[in-house]
C-alpha cells in the first residue's frame, strides 16, 4: 500500500540516496554532494514545509516537494524534485503518485500543478503526459550541472486540475 506523508529528520539518508541516485540525479535540482554536505540543505528543505514522501509498506520509495504560489499565482502548486527509487521504476508508481498530487491539490482548491523537466529527459515526459501534462513552453539555458559546467533546457509543463 502507498502512503504520502510529509519528510521528517528521520528521512534524512532515504532522501539523500534518492536524491543522490546517478541516472537521476542529473535531472534533479541539486549536484552531487557528500553525505557529510547534505544535513544543512536537508534541514532547509524541511523549514519550507514542502518536501514529501512517498511509502510502500512502511519503506520510502520517492519524493517530491509541493511548493505552492502565491497572490495572483495562488492557485498554482509546483511539482519539483520528483523522483521514484530506481528499482520501483517501471510498475506505475510514478504515475500513481502524480494522480494522488492532482486529487490532493484539488481538494485543497488548487487548479494548475506546473513543473519542469529537462528536453532531454524522455521517460520523465512521458509520464508526464500520461499524467495528463502538456508541454506549455522551453526555458532555455534553465540551469547549470556542475559535472559538465553546461546549461540545459527544460520544457514547462502543467495540467490544470
Amino acid at each position: 500500500m502507498i502512503q504520502y506523508r510529509m519528510a521528517t529528520k528521520s528521512d534524512r539518508e532515504v532522501v539523500y540516496d534518492l536524491y543522490m541516485e546517478p541516472s537521476g540525479n542529473p535531472y534533479l535540482t541539486y549536484d552531487p554532494m557528500s553525505r557529510e554536505d547534505f544535513p544543512p540543505l536537508f534541514e532547509k528543505l524541511l523549514a519550507t514545509e514542502t518536501l514529501f514522501v512517498v511509502e510502500e509498506n512502511k519503506a520510502i520509495i520517492g519524493t517530491y516537494r509541493l511548493i505552492p504560489k502565491t497572490d495572483r499565482q495562488a492557485h498554482t502548486v509546483y511539482l519539483g524534485s520528483f523522483t521514484i527509487a530506481k528499482s520501483k521504476q517501471g510498475r506505475g508508481l510514478g504515475l500513481q503518485v502524480i494522480n494522488h498530487i492532482k486529487a490532493y491539490l484539488k481538494e485543497l482548491g488548487k487548479s494548475r500543478l506546473e513543473l519542469t523537466v529537462d528536453v532531454d529527459n524522455a521517460a520523465a515526459i512521458a509520464l508526464y503526459k500520461k499524467a495528463g501534462m502538456e508541454i506549455e513552453g522551453r526555458i532555455r539555458n534553465s540551469y547549470r550541472r556542475s559535472d559538465t559546467n553546461l546549461y540545459y533546457d527544460e520544457y514547462l509543463m502543467a495540467v490544470l486540475l
